[in-house]
């Protein structure tokens, strides 16, 4: 992914449209391109102090996109079915392994190739800003159940730790990253009924909006 200057964020920000990129691994220019859009973003709305948390909930949603991705591709070089109950218990062991041993990001090429993409789009107006991530990998069972299941239960904790301790799934940490999102838009005073994640058209979908003007 391409370095955005400054001069192309300020042109974004006088105009109506929303602005979209796609990316297949995680990257540096990735993420010091976030930091600027995120930080003229909410210094335009006089918001400079969600601008951290915007980053790690944004981040943190890319980053399942990619992951998700790179699993699918895990799963096939290993000969593995993802849709059988038995391999996909074993491939979702050996793929945490391989994220772990810091080697994750080594399926970005194929990702690329095979146009398995995270996309992301702002939008923003006087009213709200809304982010949506998408990545266009196919949901298996269970998968979307534990998506549901985080959002649900983390509505509950203050405290990522707590809720680590009380719910964390050892299988994968995609829980742990979106119970993290709710609780940061809750010690915000942020309303996490504006945080869906769904699956569409062989997408699936993250949307959060963040209202600028109560009412």
């Amino acid at each position: 992914m391409e370095r955005m200057l400054p001069s192309q964020i300020e042109d974004w920000l006088k105009t109506p449209g929303p602005l979209e990129f796609s990316a297949f691994g995680a990257s540096k220019n990735l993420d010091e391109n976030l930091v600027q859009i995120l930080d003229s973003l909410t210094n335009q709305y006089k918001i400079e102090n969600l601008s951290a948390i915007l980053f790690t909930i944004v981040k943190d949603l890319i980053l399942n996109g990619f992951k998700a991705n790179f699993k699918r591709l895990f799963f096939q070089e290993n000969l593995l079915d993802i849709q059988s109950p038995a391999d996909y218990e074993l491939g979702v062991r050996m793929y945490k392994s391989l994220i772990l041993s810091g080697r994750g990001n080594s399926f970005e090429p194929l990702a690329r190739e095979k146009n398995l993409y995270v996309h992301v789009k702002i939008e923003h107006n006087d009213t709200q800003i809304k982010f949506d991530i998408r990545n266009n990998s196919m949901l298996v069972r269970g998968e979307m159940q534990k998506i549901r299941n985080s959002l649900l239960h983390a509505q509950n904790y203050n405290d990522i730790m707590e809720y680590y301790i009380e719910r964390g799934d050892n299988s994968e940490g995609e829980g742990i990253g979106i119970a993290l999102c709710i609780i940061l838009l809750k010690g915000e005073g942020l309303p996490t009924d504006q945080f869906r994640i769904y699956h569409e058209d062989g997408e699936t979908i993250a949307q959060l909006t963040i209202p600028l003007k109560k009412g």
